[in-house]
């Protein structure tokens, strides 16, 4: 039971600091220190929370035994990706990058059947010196299986790089707010 509550517990208090760093204050602790790299570095708060309290639950396991510290480790890694969700937001977007001899026609059925918008760059491969084209597409993320269904039909031999995008604003997607 003390497990099940340790998840429950991590959740709560990483939705409060999330809500709390999203005011543009800091609980305190371990936190002020999290806070100052992630400022300077723009590494994620909840990553860097993750790592300054890892230190030291890792020395008290030493210490003091490793079944609680394992166990305290599972709360940071949950609490941290709970306040990430809260300042920004779940990531239900993806940003996808294609590198494309084919651009004309992948750009078309990309468009026709996700229903989103595409644009193109010419660019050229450092290692071969030929010109290529650079298809950039955002998508929702229950898209990305037809995308890639899409590109592995109509162009076997593109290169496909496929990101977590956090949010995405525009026609296609919700309106930016200030």
């Amino acid at each position: 039971m003390p497990r099940v509550a340790a998840i429950y517990a991590a959740l709560v208090t990483g939705i409060g600091y999330g809500l709390v760093y999203r005011s543009g204050a800091n609980p305190g602790g371990t936190a002020i220190l999290s806070r100052i790299i992630q400022q300077k570095t723009g590494i994620p708060l909840g990553q860097l929370y993750l790592y300054t309290d890892d230190a030291i639950v890792l020395l008290a396991g030493a210490l003091f035994g490793w079944e609680t510290a394992l166990l305290a480790l599972l709360v940071f890694c949950l609490s941290g990706i709970a306040a990430d969700c809260v300042l920004e937001g779940p990531g239900t977007v993806r940003a996808v990058t294609i590198i494309t001899n084919q651009p004309e026609i992948l750009s078309q059925a990309l468009m026709q059947k996700l229903g989103r918008g595409v644009s193109c760059w010419t660019v050229t491969g450092a290692c071969t010196g030929q010109e290529h084209t650079l298809l950039f597409c955002t998508v929702y993320r229950p898209q990305v299986s037809e995308l890639k269904q899409i590109v592995a039909t109509m162009d076997p031999n593109a290169v496909v790089v496929i990101g977590h995008a956090h949010q995405a604003f525009g026609t296609q997607f919700s309106a930016l707010k200030v």
